[in-house]
């Protein structure tokens, strides 16, 4: 079987070193990154409420109730318009609401750990702790909003920063890809 060396190493360099580089960015201003991110989250949730839009107007003859999926998409614009166009202004709302949701999720976990231990599973408490620790951090960034903003940037530095190195580790693998050959035909 013939072998070629992969050409296209360079890309994942380039990558890596694109993420890496963000996230020093974040680093370094994690205040501005939020607000960059609001308005990221803003222009989804204006795309999302546009295609809800849509969608009610083309099924309006056939359904109902599709009065209330054109409010939702009405209200999805206006809120997506609120992130993207002030975004200084609604970021601490977005940390306030990324806490609720964390609470949120830790309660569901804690509760999902107790059926699980009734379902007998050995490691239970496992969900348990991590519904738990998600409670705390979750309370914490309700109400501690800048410590919570400072957080979710950094884990989002963190993130951008281990995922530049795995494709700059990939980049410089020398692994070699074989070349597919086809399958011998039996007689």
């Amino acid at each position: 079987m013939k072998n070629n060396r992969r050409k296209n190493w360079w890309m994942y360099l380039i990558r890596g070193i694109l993420f890496i580089i963000v996230a020093v960015l974040i680093f370094r201003n994690p205040l501005a990154s939020l607000i960059s991110l609001t308005a990221v989250i803003g222009f989804l949730t204006i795309l999302a409420g546009a295609i809800f839009i849509a969608g009610s107007i083309t099924v309006r003859k056939i359904y109902d109730k599709w009065g209330w999926t054109l409010a939702l998409g009405i209200l999805d614009v206006l809120l997506g318009g609120a992130l993207l166009f002030y975004p200084a202004l609604t970021a601490p709302a977005l940390v306030i609401l990324i806490g609720v949701w964390t609470v949120a999720i830790g309660l569901m976990e804690s509760g999902l750990s107790f059926g699980l231990k009734k379902l007998r599973f050995k490691r239970w408490w496992t969900l348990l702790i991590m519904g738990l620790l998600s409670i705390l951090f979750g309370e914490i960034i309700i109400f501690k909003p800048l410590v919570g903003a400072l957080s979710v940037t950094i884990f989002m530095g963190m993130q951008f920063m281990f995922y530049g190195s795995y494709l700059i580790a990939k980049g410089f693998q020398k692994e070699e890809i074989p070349t597919p050959t086809p399958m011998p035909i039996k007689e």
